[in-house]
């Protein structure tokens, strides 16, 4: 399985994960088929938004509402992890099958490194199994300079 997250909207998700730094951003990604078309933001809720996040559910109706009239789907659901790696917490997927948004993709950006950002995107299943999701994006891939040299 893979996910098409175009170029211009995986710098959105840098950006917005850069700037609620220190606490974790979130929100909602939007499109049809595997491909992103938007980015929609939402507000952390959380009382410890450091290492949690609740997204506002008044963003999700909103989200919902803005995916109908624009004839999108909810592809994934996105925050960032300011103190650790981009893989799921136990508390991610715990909230995820609770909240019973399995069908989306769930995007990590890690900020454990601030200058080099890290994005990955995973399913979880019901009985908590997670697997990572392939990222693709519009534009060549990246080829370090070592290689083939």
């Amino acid at each position: 399985m893979k996910i098409i997250i175009p170029r211009i909207i995986i710098s959105k998700l840098i950006e917005h994960s850069l700037i609620e730094d220190p606490k974790e951003c979130c929100g909602y990604l939007m499109g049809k088929e595997n491909e992103v078309k938007k980015i929609f933001k939402a507000k952390n809720i959380h009382k410890n938004p450091v290492t949690r996040y609740s997204l506002n559910p008044l963003d999700q109706i909103s989200a919902e509402q803005y995916a109908d009239e624009n004839k999108l789907d909810i592809l994934a659901i996105y925050h960032s992890h300011t103190l650790s790696q981009a893989y799921p917490s136990p508390t991610d997927i715990s909230n995820a099958i609770e909240s019973g948004w399995i069908d989306p993709i769930y995007v990590l950006v890690s900020l454990v490194e601030k200058t080099r950002p890290i994005i990955r995107a995973f399913n979880i299943s019901e009985n908590q199994s997670v697997e990572e999701v392939i990222i693709e994006h519009d534009g060549e891939a990246y080829i370090s300079p070592t290689e083939n040299s």
